[in-house]
């Protein structure tokens, strides 16, 4: 029996678990809310460091798009780029159908990093193929074949990590004089703030002797106490007369810091000049704007145009680069944009000019081997050309960018981020030791004309190169030694077609693969017109006895089956014989009237049937032999039957012939009009030719004799 009393304190203990279950699960909830709302402002203000390990803790429950995208984002923009992989696969496979180009892009950017290139092209070759986009897909192709082309040359640079290099930022080198010119993380600051994009510190510029590039960055100095401030300052240009500096920061002058609406301190260019040795006047350049970022300065050799980048409003997407006029007076025009040439609707950052007027600068929306690239386009009247990727090994998977030449020299600097390096952005030093040049993939198509009959070469033949679409690309004449040479693109299919007088023409088909500089054979054998029309008789002559040979053949085939024939049908009619001769044997056992008389097979006619002397009608007496003969030959319809009469010797011979004939028709007669068909009866008279009693004379013989030798006979010649 169940206490009441127990039973009330269970319910109690049951409402208290259930409560804290609930409060818990509303506190997780919470908790979770709170985490994804920080996380989500950490993003918002490019605190992506901090952002990260809240997403991490946020996606092991909650895995929506958005969560997926602001962790995958936070690690690509930290460039934890096998982390941004692994989450960028997992969002475009989970929410692809939702998603816009700028994820799949990012994705191929981070396959690219950790070397899964094929992969890359997929992820958006399979994107634009699904949203029908062709261009992108031309595009897409043209850019892999001139990376195809790029890498065809194969490493133009040596390249140096410099001593000055820390686990830290360091970027942007440019030589000074004896000097290098940097950026990097302030080196000895008190109490360092941190830029939580990377948490790392806020950048300086830094100045560091050539002569010590193989020492430290310990003996790297502040550049400049009036240009570096709390903020960031980095990427510069400078006069040939070193008396005026162009030079990056954030939105901060005399003291204080601007942002803008959502509270980002953007990029603007300032400028100072050198006065009693040091940095003064420094004053932002007029075409800034605190709504968006103007970055990267460089002075063009004349130091009449400044480029930079910027993300201002009217560019084709993220950063551009632009031009401005520096009037004489020191005031600038109206900043221009560079044109789709140049720039894309993804980054192009970091120009530097060199001597000769070639623009140098970073991109990660031209084709490229990874996230930033760079870049050389050269000026033709005025106006920069398509760009060129100046290859590797300066430009790999991860950010390459900040290129500088030294002036006169083929040496400078640029920096990267690759995973090879003493961490973060290092700073390299290059030396170039191959020139740029890009070609398409070629191969060769050579070979030797021969006479297909002595093997001998023909000099001089004419040689022509068709593409697949029938367009003639070359014509050669061969040499004395009959050799040809032509230069022909890679994976494609040509004919060669070779010609001569007094020869006829020939073709080939060759088809040329991705092996550059390799050698195709398209080596033809021409028949002379002799040799065909010698070999045309012969194929005439070949084909008459062939002709002949089959007939002949068909004529032996012919006899040997009528041959064959024959022989299987006098089987055939053996074997039909026998059957007969075995059915005639029983059935003359089964019949006495009928019997063998040598080797003939008669009717016994019981009573015998006799005429009358010089008569041939039948008696009474003998048709009732007769009708023994009907009854077996409409039992046996098989025989075919000889009435055979024959007269006794009185009379001539011709007379008795004739009687004979008229006796044995006259049975013949009476046969069939009693139903025996025609065609089984033979009536044959033998007139005195086959006596039985031989009498030497007509007295010889007594009546009764004659009356014998006046008989009747019924000899079956055939028994079917």
């Amino acid at each position: 029996m169940i206490n009441p009393l127990d039973s009330t304190r269970i319910n109690q203990t049951m409402r208290k678990i259930l409560f804290t279950i609930l409060c818990f699960g509303f506190l997780q909830a919470s908790f979770a809310q709170q985490d994804l709302k920080r996380a989500n402002t950490y993003f918002e203000r490019a605190y992506y460091t901090d952002a990260i390990p809240l997403y991490e803790e946020l996606a092991k429950t909650n895995k929506s798009s958005v969560v997926i995208k602001n962790l995958a984002d936070s690690y690509y923009n930290t460039y934890q780029l096998p982390n941004a992989a692994k989450w960028y696969s997992y969002l475009t496979s989970v929410y692809g159908e939702n998603l816009d180009e700028s994820y799949f892009f990012k994705y191929s950017q981070t396959l690219k990093a950790v070397g899964e290139y094929e992969e890359a092209t997929e992820v958006l070759m399979d994107y634009y193929t699904s949203q029908n986009d062709l261009a992108k897909v031309a595009e897409l192709k043209t850019q892999l074949t001139h990376l195809e082309n790029v890498d065809a040359i194969g490493e133009r640079f040596d390249l140096k990590n410099l001593a000055l290099n820390t686990s830290k930022s360091e970027f942007g080198a440019v030589k000074v004089d004896s000097s290098l010119i940097y950026a990097a993380p302030k080196k000895k600051a008190l109490v360092k703030k941190l830029y939580r994009w990377n948490n790392e510190g806020y950048l300086d510029m830094y100045a560091h002797p050539i002569s010590q590039l193989t020492m430290g960055d310990s003996i790297s100095k502040n550049y400049s106490e009036t240009i570096n401030t709390k903020m960031h300052e980095a990427t510069f240009s400078i006069t040939k007369d070193r008396k005026t500096i162009y030079f990056t920061r954030n939105n901060f002058i005399k003291g204080k810091k601007k942002t803008d609406g959502n509270k980002v301190s953007n990029l603007k260019i300032y400028k100072a000049e050198w006065v009693e040795n040091e940095w003064q006047n420094v004053v932002e350049l007029p075409f800034n704007s605190d709504d968006y970022s103007t970055e990267h300065p460089a002075l063009d050799p004349s130091e009449k145009t400044l480029y930079f980048s910027s993300d201002r409003p009217g560019g084709f997407g993220s950063l551009d680069l632009y031009a401005v006029a520096i009037n004489d007076n020191g005031t600038y025009e109206e900043p221009k944009n560079l044109g789709k040439t140049i720039n894309t609707n993804r980054k192009e950052q970091f120009p530097f000019i060199d001597e000769s007027n070639q623009l140098y600068f970073s991109s990660n929306g031209h084709a490229g081997f990874g996230l930033l690239d760079i870049f050389i386009t050269k000026q033709q009247n005025g106006i920069f050309q398509k760009p060129d990727n100046v290859g590797k090994p300066i430009n790999g998977g991860y950010d390459d960018f900040a290129y500088s030449v030294n002036q006169g020299e083929k040496e400078g600097f640029f920096s990267s981020n690759r995973p090879d390096g003493k961490g973060s952005d290092d700073i390299y030093q290059f030396s170039e030791t191959k020139e740029l040049i890009i070609e398409d993939c070629k191969q060769y198509i050579a070979g030797i004309i021969t006479d297909a009959t002595t093997k001998l070469p023909i000099a001089f033949a004419e040689v022509v190169l068709v593409d697949n679409e029938g367009t003639i690309i070359e014509t050669q004449t061969a040499s004395q030694d009959a050799e040809f040479k032509f230069v022909a693109s890679c994976e494609a299919e040509y004919k060669v077609q070779g010609r001569k007088i007094a020869y006829e023409e020939n073709s080939k088909v060759v088809v040329t693969n991705k092996d550059r500089s390799s050698i195709k054979d398209g080596s033809l054998e021409l028949m002379s017109h002799s040799e065909i029309q010698k070999e045309k008789e012969e194929t005439v002559q070949k084909e008459k006895e062939e002709v002949a040979r089959k007939a002949q053949l068909a004529e032996e085939e012919r006899i040997k089956e009528e041959e064959n024939a024959r022989k299987a049908a006098e089987r055939a009619k053996a074997k039909a014989e026998k059957e007969r001769l075995a059915r005639v044997e029983r059935a003359i056992e089964k019949e006495p009237a009928i019997e063998r008389k040598g080797d003939r097979i008669v009717i016994k006619a019981e009573p015998k049937i006799h005429f009358d002397y010089d008569l041939w009608y039948i008696r009474l007496k003998s048709k009732e032999t007769l009708d023994e003969i009907l009854r077996i030959l409409k039992e046996n319809p098989g025989i075919i039957l000889e009435i055979g009469t024959h007269t006794d010797i009185r009379g001539n011979n011709k007379y008795n012939m004739d009687l004979s004939q008229k006796r044995s028709n006259s049975v013949v007669e009476y046969l069939v009009e009693n139903g025996i068909e025609k065609r089984r009866l033979t009536g044959k008279g033998y007139g005195e030719t086959q006596t039985i009693v031989k009498c030497a004379t007509e007295e010889a013989c007594t009546e009764q004799q004659h009356e014998v030798n006046r008989r009747c006979e019924f000899v079956i010649t055939y028994w079917e």
